[in-house]
């Protein structure tokens, strides 16, 4: 994968998604979906090319998803029964003072809605999270295509025609368009097999984007989608905060009817793109499971310096770790901490920094607790940034840095840190910022007070 700046793929997207007849048809507009196969193209994923039938007549394919689910030795899907409220959870979990494990996004939600009318189904196997289902148990073998699935594959055909013939796209981009279309069908059939002839009204989830299939179900079932914020959004996002020349689309490319986020400072951030209209962004507050769930408590304060990675930019974040321990050689009584994100692929990289002295941790420890014994942290981009405001931490993100300087850029314009270049060190620069440190975004504009009756204004629970 080549990581390449926000904007420059942005511009890049809007070009060739300028004509909307070229990815939507008369029910629905694969924009989204248009984006992600673009997106793997442009960033070189070839590794996300994989085998479909959608190049093939379209007798043929709904001859090979009859022939599929004749198959023998797959089992039908399991028996389920679920509830009026469902709860697609990524598996993201944390450790409580209870010794347990919680649901990040979604503790204070499955407690608001109780178990008699709810239904939690992890996303992923291997967590802690706990769940009613693990949707891979779930899945089987899936039946032939019924009419509503026959109608859906037809407009994919179609649309997929129509760029064909568009000549705007490359073979390369439409190798990676189809592939994408593929998956997105493929994850319909999914959530819409499970769905089926359930009396579910509801179903909550993060990350709207690589889940077009899942709401496309929902939206086939009449079933309301909402997504709960997941982490940063910023103005130049690939699938938030959309150009105005989506606008005529934007309705039918398989959105969310709502989104909860944690405080009015992301709700300005939404309203500045095309894609939410004010009354469907709910301000909920902080949802998040926090160890500390109360008011802040006394910090001690170490001379820690707290590095939080991100997914995919190891090469980025080992490199700069390694300049770190080299400044910090003029410090001896301070040291580094670098915190995994909780989907690092690479952590082999990051372990390997422990010879340095630097201290790596991993899941097992909240990211709460590092920011009440740090002093500084650093970053390029990070969802952290926010999450470190009213610690009494002082941010920093790296400038000029990276495949990602335009997106730190506009964490200097957003004030949620304060610029550091790779030369400068970062103990100097704090002794000498301290004051300005206290200048950056109030905490309870990013993460207001947690707002029981707007959520379940939001999820139509009747609040108590």
């Amino acid at each position: 994968m080549e990581l390449v700046p926000f904007s420059v793929i942005n511009e890049y997207l809007k070009e060739k998604l300028l004509h909307p007849s070229r990815y939507s048809k008369s029910s629905y507009s694969f924009l989204k979906i248009f984006q992600h196969g673009l997106y793997f193209h442009f960033t070189k994923q070839k590794h996300k090319v994989i085998f479909n039938y959608l190049r093939f007549p379209f007798w043929f394919q709904l001859f090979v998803y009859w022939v599929k689910s004749k198959r023998p030795g797959i089992k039908k899907t399991s028996r389920h029964s679920l509830r009026e409220y469902v709860i697609l959870d990524p598996g993201r979990v944390v450790p409580g003072p209870d010794n347990q494990w919680h649901s990040i996004y979604f503790d204070k939600i499955i407690q608001l809605i109780g178990n008699d009318r709810l239904t939690v189904i992890n996303q992923r196997e291997g967590t802690q999270n706990r769940a009613d289902y693990i949707l891979k148990v779930l899945i089987g073998r899936l039946p032939s295509l019924d009419a509503t699935e026959k109608k859906l594959l037809k407009e994919v055909n179609e649309a997929l025609g129509f760029a064909h013939h568009s000549r705007q796209f490359t073979q390369p981009e439409l190798r990676q368009i189809r592939s994408a279309m593929h998956i997105f069908f493929e994850e319909f059939r999914v959530y819409y097999n499970l769905l089926k002839n359930q009396p579910t009204q509801k179903l909550l989830f993060i990350c709207h984007y690589h889940n077009e299939g899942l709401i496309a179900a929902t939206k086939s079932l009449g079933i309301e989608c909402i997504e709960f914020q997941h982490g940063l959004i910023a103005s130049n996002d690939l699938y938030y905060v959309y150009h105005e020349q989506f606008a005529s689309v934007i309705g039918k490319s398989f959105f969310p009817e709502k989104i909860l986020v944690y405080g009015p400072y992301w709700k300005r951030i939404l309203e500045n793109g095309c894609e939410y209209h004010s009354h469907q962004i709910f301000v909920a507050g902080d949802y998040l499971y926090r160890v500390h769930q109360q008011e802040l408590p006394a910090m001690n304060k170490e001379n820690l310096v707290l590095v939080c990675a991100q997914k995919n930019m190891h090469d980025d974040y080992t490199r700069y770790v390694k300049e770190l321990m080299s400044h910090l050689s003029l410090f001896p009584d301070w040291k580094v901490i670098v915190k995994l994100h909780p989907l690092e692929k690479n952590k082999e990289a990051y372990f390997a920094l422990e010879a340095m002295g630097a201290e790596i941790r991993d899941i097992e420890t909240p990211l709460d607790s590092l920011l009440m014994r740090a002093k500084i942290q650093i970053s390029i981009y990070s969802t952290t940034f926010y999450d470190a405001l009213g610690f009494d931490v002082c941010n920093y993100s790296l400038q000029n840095y990276g495949s990602m300087s335009d997106y730190a850029a506009d964490m200097i314009a957003e004030s949620v840190a304060l610029p550091l270049f790779v030369h400068e060190n970062p103990i100097h620069k704090f002794l000498s910022d301290f004051a300005s440190a206290q200048s950056l975004a109030p905490r309870d504009q990013v993460y207001s007070s947690f707002n029981n009756r707007v959520v379940c204004e939001a999820i139509g629970l009747a609040s108590s």
